[in-house]
């Protein structure tokens, strides 16, 4: 494997030419993951900005009740904790990333990265519009969980993993990330079983089905009108 092999894997960075991959291979950092290990809480100092080469972390929101809400997950060639670019001095991680599957996480001091993206500005106005979106995506998650019934949390959420995570199919869209219905729950603070009765509904009027363990959406269109 090349030195700038995991950074072919991330998006954002795949197309930079190798001269500046291999500068910024200089300043990446890369350990180990257990399931449920921490890696960071909120509130801890924002410190790095991380990659996963392998696994999957979720990243948890804390609400004011003291419930954990799923912002999202990542997987192999995401990038997570952007926010901590460009931060003032002091600034925290906005929630806590849980290592959910076993792998190897890089991560990038911000300092570094800033540093490097001053010398590269066009890579730092793509990184600033990565970052962007993510915003939407995680006020979209608040707003689905403060709107929203639960019905319609659930429907706003797959509509979510949908455009993140799938792939269009012969028999639908697949998202690509398996998820159990605590998983799902997680996300607009639901328990397993109140998941359950509400994926049969979706089942029963062939909607929403799951194959080996991948959640296929045979109907997009009318999923988006439960959000309603």
């Amino acid at each position: 494997m090349t030195r700038t092999r995991f950074l072919d894997n991330i998006p954002i960075f795949s197309s930079l030419p190798n001269e500046q991959k291999e500068q910024l291979i200089e300043i990446v950092q890369t350990k180990k993951m257990t399931k449920g290990e921490v890696l960071f809480q909120e509130f801890d100092p924002a410190e790095a900005i991380y990659f996963i080469n392998e696994g999957k972390v979720r990243i948890n929101k804390s609400t004011p009740d003291g419930k954990e809400i799923a912002l999202t997950i990542r997987q192999t060639g995401d990038m997570f904790a952007e926010v901590a670019l460009f931060a003032k001095v002091g600034s925290t991680y906005p929630a806590t990333a849980i290592c959910i599957e076993g792998g190897y996480v890089s991560f990038i001091k911000n300092n570094e990265l800033e540093t490097f993206l001053l010398q590269h500005p066009q890579l730092a106005i793509s990184m600033f519009r990565f970052v962007s979106e993510r915003l939407r995506i995680s006020q979209a998650t608040l707003r689905d969980v403060a709107l929203y019934g639960k019905f319609g949390a659930l429907a706003a959420t797959l509509v979510r993993l949908a455009e993140e995570y799938g792939v269009t199919e012969s028999d639908g869209l697949k998202i690509k990330i398996k998820l159990t219905h605590e998983d799902l729950g997680s996300f607009f603070g639901a328990t397993r079983e109140s998941v359950t009765r509400l994926m049969n509904q979706l089942k029963q009027q062939k909607i929403v089905t799951k194959k080996q363990g991948y959640l296929i959406i045979h109907n997009l269109d009318l999923l988006k009108e439960y959000i309603n």
